[in-house]
């Protein structure tokens, strides 16, 4: 697998992402190798038939290899280290995938809902074109400057901590249609949502989750999923290691 040059961030996407919460990362990753990835992950779902949910969640220590690689390799490590802190530690990644059988969206909510402790932030990858058709991202910007209310709805999709739409009246929101190998970074806080896959054909995401790594982080509810954290870059002091 052939590393691309990794993208230029500056002050100006510094700031960009400071102000809105996300950043979107053009041609973070190489399309052949993300085909690759989407290729590992539609293998291990497989094996899985009853998921309804459209998602699949690994902890850094259970990853597949080529995986674990690719979520600390000089393509990210930059882009993190510059938008947040030189002390980074991967902690799980979650394949997200829509079909005619998963197509339904997903609601408004903020990822802090699902975990407790300090501030995570994930990477959103397209491993498919992502269209407002066959379901983009959606984001509030600036919404991560607050914690929103937060309701509980029981389905069995999955998404039960969820924001009453009508908490976003009057906040901006930006559809997020992306290429092959482009990404998105996004705090905890940022609401986001997806559109419905509507075209019956497949459409796959990989979602890494971080954290500062040279930060006491006190996640009991991930306590197991995040017990072995993986170091990209820096020193950790909750035990991440390379």
């Amino acid at each position: 697998m052939t590393a691309t040059a990794a993208p230029l961030v500056g002050p100006a996407e510094v700031a960009s992402f400071n102000r809105d919460g996300f950043l979107i990362v053009p041609g973070l990753y190489a399309p052949e190798a993300v085909l690759e990835w989407k290729r590992i992950m539609s293998d291990l779902v497989a094996q899985e038939p009853h998921n309804q949910s459209g998602v699949r969640v690994w902890g850094a220590d259970n990853l597949h290899p080529v995986l674990r690689a690719g979520m600390g390799d000089d393509r990210i490590v930059p882009v993190l280290t510059k938008l947040i802190s030189p002390d980074m530690e991967f902690l799980s990644a979650k394949a997200v995938f829509k079909n005619s059988a998963t197509k339904f969206g997903s609601p408004w909510h903020q990822d802090c809902f699902y975990w407790d402790g300090n501030a995570k932030f994930s990477v959103w990858i397209a491993l498919d074109d992502a269209t407002i058709p066959n379901g983009c991202l959606r984001f509030v910007p600036g919404s991560h400057v607050k914690v929103f209310p937060r309701i509980v709805i029981n389905e069995a999709i999955g998404f039960g901590n969820r924001i009453d739409e009508k908490d976003l009246a009057g906040w901006p929101i930006l559809d997020v249609a992306v290429k092959r190998g482009d990404a998105v970074v996004f705090h905890d806080r940022a609401v986001h949502s997806s559109h419905p896959n509507v075209t019956g054909a497949d459409r796959w995401s990989l979602i890494s989750t971080y954290r500062v790594a040279s930060e006491k982080d006190a996640c009991g509810l991930n306590n197991d999923l995040w017990k072995f954290p993986f170091l990209v870059s820096g020193r950790s002091v909750n035990g991440g290691a390379r």
